[in-house]
């Protein structure tokens, strides 16, 4: 969220469907990164836009980075948000992975030696498929950003310059992470975002909660919960057979 209104930060424009997005809803900001198929492009990207919020959004409080096909709830994310009650500093904010191994496949694009990191696990982070910054944890980042080294994908780079900025993650289960979460009006109404989301399924459900317009009962919002879990799982447990199968 900047300037009092929402912006998409993007890399080049890569597709017509983004051109005219761009055209009709004025919302994208296009920068130009490494490609998207290496690991640096992704991380320059989130530099690169957080760059943006503090050129020209140095006033907005809070700041949302995500992907996308992600679900995102605005209403909820903005309604939690105005009702914290201590002064929104050193807020990073998300679903927080916790004892990540660092990738010590020589091989592989992202191998991070112990000379540059040396840790057996790499610190706290936020999952990069939605999570939060306050503006001043905006700024830390950016400034320690140049320090930081370390061939990551982004979500760990933040997290990497946050814990060298003294800033630790404050985990909500509200988010989903990189999870795709099984629709359910009142769970949607409570979750924060939900990933893997096409672009006919966001269009659907956004519909559908337009139509409903209602707050959930404190028991709908717990049922439609539950449902939501049961369903992601027996989702995850289908695919897992599907693939045993093959």
């Amino acid at each position: 969220m900047c300037c009092s209104s929402t912006a998409c930060y993007l890399g080049p424009i890569s597709s017509r469907s983004t051109c005219c997005k761009s055209e009709r809803y004025g919302d994208v900001v296009q920068g130009h990164a490494a490609a998207d198929s290496s690991l640096h492009g992704p991380t320059e990207k989130t530099l690169l836009a957080i760059r943006w919020v503090i050129t020209f959004c140095p006033l907005a409080r809070f700041v949302l980075l995500t992907k996308e096909s992600v679900f995102v709830n605005l209403p909820a994310i903005v309604g939690y948000l105005l009702g914290l009650h201590r002064h929104p500093e050193d807020l990073y904010l998300g679903r927080v992975i916790q004892r990540d191994s660092p990738n010590r496949d020589p091989n592989s694009p992202g191998y991070l030696p112990p000379s540059l990191y040396p840790n057996k696990y790499l610190p706290e982070y936020c999952e990069g498929a939605a999570y939060i910054l306050s503006q001043d944890v905006v700024r830390k980042v950016y400034v320690v950003s140049a320090e930081v080294r370390a061939p990551v994908p982004a979500d760990v780079f933040v997290g990497l310059c946050a814990k060298k900025a003294g800033v630790a993650p404050t985990h909500s289960a509200r988010f989903s992470g990189g999870k795709h979460i099984r629709y359910n009006a009142c769970c949607y109404h409570y979750m924060f975002s939900s990933a893997g989301m096409g672009s006919h399924e966001l269009d659907r459900v956004w519909t559908d909660l337009r139509q409903r317009d209602r707050k959930c009962s404190l028991l709908q919002t717990y049922y439609g919960l539950v449902a939501c879990k049961t369903l992601t799982y027996l989702d995850k447990l289908s695919f897992f057979n599907s693939q045993e199968g093959n």
